[in-house]
């Protein structure tokens, strides 16, 4: 081989290579564009999950201030109930 083929072949192999590298260069701008695509719907996932947390503890808190109210209302009537069943069954002693 003469000093100018070699020079020829180096030149094509650099050539090739920097074709080569302007490929990954583009394929890796392209994986960074996914990931922060990516990145940025993962933000927003976790940020909707935990408003929808929150709701889903809010509603809970809500029910449980609802069935102790329920609760206290159903002890009251029991109470009364069993009052008015002493005042019966005294009536029906008396009669």
């Amino acid at each position: 081989m003469t000093d100018r083929e070699i020079l020829e072949l180096l030149l094509k192999n650099q050539t090739t290579m920097q074709e080569s590298i302007t490929q990954v260069n583009t394929r890796l701008d392209n994986l960074e564009t996914k990931v922060d695509k990516v990145d940025a719907s993962q933000v927003r996932m976790e940020n909707e999950l935990t408003e929808k947390v929150r709701a889903l503890f809010d509603a809970r808190e809500v029910q449980n201030d609802i069935n102790e109210r329920i609760i206290t209302a159903l002890d009251r009537i029991e109470a009364k109930v069993d009052v008015l069943q002493l005042e019966t069954a005294h009536l029906r002693r008396v009669k």
